[in-house]
């Protein structure tokens, strides 16, 4: 395979705060909702610390590229930072999942937003990704390029700290890639992953079996995010993913966002603006996740663990509870 790359435009890593049964859900579901609703998203001056952090573009440059097979046909999409020089850290990466019909394309707003906090970001191009096959084929793609000489990637990547990601049947994928491979993967994190009723045969899956995710069989922390729309009412709605996170026992964090720049959030809201998206609203908590989970980062810790650094929205919820009355905020 060859990767190209184009501009596109413009170290050690702490403890992970990780402990077997720590669980955040409905006072981070009031967090990100309330950031919505008060238009916290992609406002310069708002009042929550890990959507001021993180929402706006990241500090360093980006790039692109496009992997293709012997043939010749793009198999992966690349999201990088244009300069791992100036990173001073190792560049994570983040493997990514299309939803059905979906392509990395779509979700660029975000996948760029992803590499401009340092991430290496690799895309199947594949617009079903249930199975997680190609999203773990994806990232030890990545990690073998980090010791092939000539690579843009030569040196550059954290082999060691990767994470899955998707939305709707590539959340899907992303969680069974994740419990498939637990020693390559270290966290998963889904926008709108489907209620299994809705797994059912594609090209990548034989059976809706192999289209079928099971977060209890997770070993690795995760982040359920989804919506109060329409769609995701039907597709992957709170109940269901309130189910997901209760029925794991590993670190968990779930979020429903109900506004997103300024409008209501649903299930194709990851998605760019000009195709009708609005992923504004979803940028500071997702990114959070992923500089707490690969890079320790105290400040994104802070929303997800019980007075790990004394920022951001934090709760602690009991394992038989999944309803919350109000969330900390000291800090808003």
């Amino acid at each position: 395979m060859v990767a190209a790359g184009s501009p596109a435009g413009i170290a050690h890593r702490a403890g992970r705060f990780t402990a077997p049964g720590r669980r955040i859900a409905a006072a981070l579901s009031a967090a990100l909702m309330l950031a919505a609703l008060t238009g916290a998203a992609r406002q310069p001056a708002v009042s929550y610390p890990v959507q001021a952090v993180f929402t706006p573009p990241g500090p360093y440059g980006t790039a692109i590229g496009t992997v293709t097979n012997a043939s010749g046909t793009a198999v992966y999409d690349l999201f990088y930072p244009s300069h791992y020089a100036a990173l001073g850290f190792m560049s994570p990466i983040v493997t990514w999942g299309n939803g059905t019909g979906g392509t990395p394309a779509a979700v660029s707003v975000f996948l760029q937003h992803l590499a401009s906090y340092g991430f290496t970001v690799i895309a199947s191009t594949l617009p079903n990704t249930g199975s997680g096959n190609e999203i773990d084929a994806a990232a030890h793609y990545l990690v073998a390029q980090d010791s092939v000489t000539g690579s843009v990637f030569y040196g550059h990547l954290n082999v060691n700290e990767v994470a899955a990601a998707g939305v709707s049947q590539g959340a899907t994928g992303a969680v069974r890639a994740t419990t498939n491979d637990p020693a390559l993967i270290k966290t998963v994190l889904t926008f709108s992953e489907p209620n299994p009723i809705w797994a059912a045969p594609n090209p990548d899956c034989p059976t809706a079996a192999d289209c079928t995710a099971h977060p209890a069989a997770l070993t690795r922390p995760v982040f359920f995010i989804s919506t109060h729309g329409f769609w995701d009412s039907i597709i992957a709605s709170p109940a269901t993913q309130k189910a997901f996170f209760l029925s794991t026992s590993v670190h968990a964090a779930l979020g429903i966002i109900l506004n997103s720049d300024g409008k209501p959030a649903d299930h194709t809201s990851i998605q760019n603006p000009a195709l009708g998206g609005n992923p504004g609203g979803f940028l500071g908590y997702a990114t959070a996740w992923l500089e707490y989970q690969l890079r320790g980062n105290l400040t994104a810790a802070g929303a997800f663990t019980w007075g790990a650094s004394g920022t951001g929205l934090q709760h602690q919820l009991a394992r038989q509870r999944h309803q919350v009355s109000q969330a900390r905020t000291a800090d808003i």
